[in-house]
């Protein structure tokens, strides 16, 4: 009776990594999908153009939850027994597209707040955001061809550790000039403004930072591990769920809105009381600017939401207005 030889093959760096990042991206999921939900019941008024992108990150969002899951089945259950078979991951290099493309519509919603936001010549920084967002979603589409048709994944990382490692650093440096610029426009607002719009600035501004500080910093760790761990599949592990902290980045800040109009409402609650006498109203609940917008001095801290113009003093004295559809 022969014992023969027998191989032991360590996985944990590999699928076990794979695994874990698998799981994790359809927990994150389930967040975006809550996260829509109640932007679709909580702002039945927005605008298409709200709606449509929503659907779309989320469309996009279940194409690369189910592609990711898909690789995991193919990896341990029909190859399973077969290590020497895991070499190339085709469905999950394919899905590098579709991260990419929900990148895109992310980056750019937010370069595009920038863009409205800020005087001239500093809103071409929101271009210019737009314009590498653009540029790394076509080199993401590239990757994603050669992914599928690549045999072996040593290979493939090979030839494309360049292009990976520039698609890696340009969108962690999108996220952090987006960040950095609208914390600064956000700082002089807060500087210029009331004491009392001091409470719904330092919100604004912690939005920033949580929109733009996790998904920067993840692509920056995710980066580390690409470059110093060649021999294991940690860095496509969190790339994953990389895209889905940038749909969770823009469904909060769309959700966050009904958060800020409590904080204006509980900060200025004469406003309220004014607003109800004076019938002035929208039938979406917010006031109506052509009624009480009548004085000189404006603080504008736009959020993508509908107008409200809040007047600090009915007989005298400045208004502050909210207009996020045009700007922040």
């Amino acid at each position: 009776m022969s014992t023969g030889l027998l191989t032991h093959v360590d996985l944990s760096g590999s699928m076990g990594a794979l695994q874990i990042g698998s799981i994790i991206a359809v927990y994150i999921f389930g967040i975006v999908t809550l996260q829509a939900h109640i932007y679709y019941t909580t702002f039945p008024g927005d605008s298409w153009k709200y709606k449509t992108l929503v659907a779309a990150v989320w469309l996009l969002e279940l194409t690369h939850t189910v592609g990711i899951s898909y690789e995991v089945y193919r990896a341990t259950i029909v190859l399973y027994g077969r290590p020497d078979l895991l070499t190339s991951f085709p469905v999950l290099g394919s899905m590098t597209g579709v991260g990419g493309a929900i990148t895109l519509l992310v980056q750019t919603y937010f370069s595009l707040r920038l863009y409205k936001v800020l005087p001239k010549p500093w809103c071409h920084i929101g271009l210019a955001c737009i314009t590498v967002s653009t540029m790394r979603f076509f080199a993401s589409i590239y990757l994603s061809v050669r992914a599928a048709q690549a045999t072996s994944l040593a290979t493939y990382r090979h030839d494309q550790a360049w292009l990976i490692s520039a698609l890696l650093t340009s969108g962690a440096v999108v996220d952090i000039v987006i960040a950095a610029t609208m914390l600064q426009y956000l700082m002089k607002k807060r500087e210029k403004g009331l004491q009392r719009m001091a409470t719904v600035v330092d919100r604004l501004i912690a939005y920033t930072i949580r929109s733009g500080l996790l998904t920067s910093i993840s692509a920056a760790v995710m980066l580390i591990c690409f470059q110093a761990m060649p021999n294991n599949l940690v860095w496509l592990a969190m790339y994953s769920f990389l895209a889905k902290l940038y749909s969770n980045s823009l469904l909060s800040a769309l959700n966050a809105r009904q958060t800020l109009r409590d904080e204006i409402t509980n900060s200025m609650p004469s406003v309220d009381r004014f607003t109800r006498s004076k019938g002035g109203l929208r039938r979406d609940g917010s006031v109506d600017p052509a009624r009480f917008y009548n004085a000189s001095q404006v603080i504008s801290i736009e959020m993508k939401t509908t107008t409200e113009t809040i007047q600090d003093d009915v007989k005298a004295g400045p208004s502050y207005q909210l207009d996020a559809d045009q700007k922040i």
